[in-house]
């Protein structure tokens, strides 16, 4: 550890005030399920997306799987699910029945593209998961005709991108589903909780059913359901935050921009990718690209050392132990994807962080390469 106290993370959260008095407001009121606070909440994230309804439930995990139990997607579909991202992309697929059909993942954006996506395609294909990993937006303009052509829904898991943008356009729209994380690690954070955001009228009222048991009207169960319902405490924080994001957004656009600047100085390493088509991007996470896996982890266990964490992120989905036991996957298997990940590094990237701690996280990926 260097002579720093402090240690300094890779992300955290930002609350305060604004959250204490939302809290203390419901708190005081007696009502702690679902309220007035889901509901105003979920009117922001369709002010804020463009997107018609919204639906607040408990985490992104229920966010994506009721999607998919909305759609009707079930035993012996097969679900197009990006080899690179969080496990739970696939493993809602599985909760279904489904098949999850990994996919290749373009190393200059980390996503999915059109051409991926059509080489995975079969008869049995139900539904397209792309991601929007790191909070950089789809090539929405590439990848939705693909699905429009064969007329197969499109839910994207856009739990890292809430306040990304397309063309111009803020992300949550441009899909026929699109799901969302309020993890304290997201730009915007409830605790636990997610949200789904369609325009879709029948789709919206049956998720609406299904996260409360199936219910059509109280205690009138007509589907098999689940409880995903969000809490008014999660909704309180919820409101909160969403006074916060634009300043968020700003001071993560700052953050990344002077780590662009810094890391085109430094030999070896690239800085995080910025596509085109994304006027926005959300900066979950801001991702370094080093030369091979052992210079990333060489660099990682330098930071470590001076008290600064890093992320390697989520390792691919065919390399995990569930998936190669039951699907037969090898670590040589999806090689671009493998290849992208293991040259992947997560630095510090969060809202408020002071010029000097900035300043700490790039001396000490200099320092590693000397």
């Amino acid at each position: 550890m260097s002579a720093h106290s402090q240690n300094i993370p890779v992300a955290q959260p930002v609350l305060g005030d604004y959250e204490i008095a939302e809290l203390t407001e419901v708190i005081r009121s007696g009502r702690i399920s679902s309220g007035a606070k889901v509901q105003a909440f979920e009117q922001a994230v369709v002010e804020f997306t463009g997107a018609r309804h919204a639906i607040a439930v408990s985490t992104g995990t229920a966010a994506l799987h009721v999607s998919l139990a909305a759609l009707g997607v079930g035993p012996g579909d097969e679900v197009l699910v990006p080899d690179l991202t969080f496990i739970s992309t696939a493993y809602v697929v599985l909760y279904q029945g489904a098949i999850p059909v990994l996919c290749e993942c373009d190393p200059s954006t980390y996503n999915v593209t059109a051409e991926i996506l059509e080489s995975r395609l079969t008869d049995k294909t139900r539904a397209l998961i792309p991601v929007e990993m790191n909070g950089i937006p789809l090539d929405y303009d590439e990848i939705l005709p693909v699905a429009d052509r064969i007329g197969i829904p499109v839910i994207v898991d856009s739990a890292e991108s809430f306040g990304s943008e397309f063309e111009g356009r803020t992300v949550g729209d441009q899909a026929l589903a699109h799901t969302w994380s309020f993890f304290p690690n997201k730009t915007v954070t409830t605790g636990e909780g997610g949200m789904v955001t369609t325009s879709d009228p029948e789709l919206a009222s049956e998720i609406r059913s299904l996260i409360n048991q199936g219910q059509d009207g109280r205690y009138n169960h007509v589907s098999l359901g689940f409880n995903y319902r969000m809490t008014e405490m999660q909704a309180a924080i919820g409101l909160a935050q969403m006074r916060r994001l634009p300043w968020i957004l700003e001071e993560k656009e700052r953050i990344a921009s002077a780590y662009d600047e810094a890391i085109l100085g430094i030999p070896d390493l690239e800085p995080a990718p910025r596509p085109t088509y994304a006027s926005r991007q959300s900066w979950f996470m801001y991702s370094v690209t080093c030369e091979n896996r052992a210079q990333r982890d060489a660099i990682a266990n330098h930071m470590g050392k001076d008290g600064i964490e890093t992320r390697t992120g989520f390792p691919p989905i065919h390399s995990q132990p569930y998936f190669r036991e039951h699907f037969g996957y090898d670590e040589s298997d999806f090689p671009v994807t493998m290849a992208a990940w293991e040259r992947k590094l997560d630095i510090p990237c969060w809202a408020g962080m002071p010029e000097d701690t900035q300043g700490r996280v790039i001396d000490s990926m200099k320092r590693s390469l000397a």
